[in-house]
């Protein structure tokens, strides 16, 4: 088995277990219901480097090809949008969302 077959059965795992619901996200190209990761305190520097809580949604880019400023993304109730990319190292993508 090759490193990027194991990279992504061990990406859905951690997925799998830490994933706090399904969501419906609509993107430019896409409309799917993915799983993904809710956290209500992740912390950035803004443009001063002053450090600021922002809520983010992570995803696996396997389920979600590419995301966009204004993405939208439905989970318990509540409809985010996707304000910027925070970070993407090839299997999951955490965005930064209000």
């Amino acid at each position: 088995m090759s490193f990027s077959n194991l990279s992504d059965r061990l990406t859905r795992a951690v997925m799998g277990h830490l994933q706090d619901d399904l969501a419906d996200y609509t993107g430019a190209t896409m409309a799917s219901q993915v799983p993904v990761i809710l956290d209500r305190d992740f912390e950035v520097m803004d443009e001063d480097q002053v450090a600021m809580r922002v809520t983010t949604i992570s995803v696996q880019v396997i389920d979600v090809a590419t995301s966009r400023q204004g993405d939208s993304i439905h989970l318990g109730g509540r409809t985010w949008t996707v304000q910027q990319i925070l970070e993407d190292d090839g299997f999951i993508r955490r965005l930064w969302v209000s």
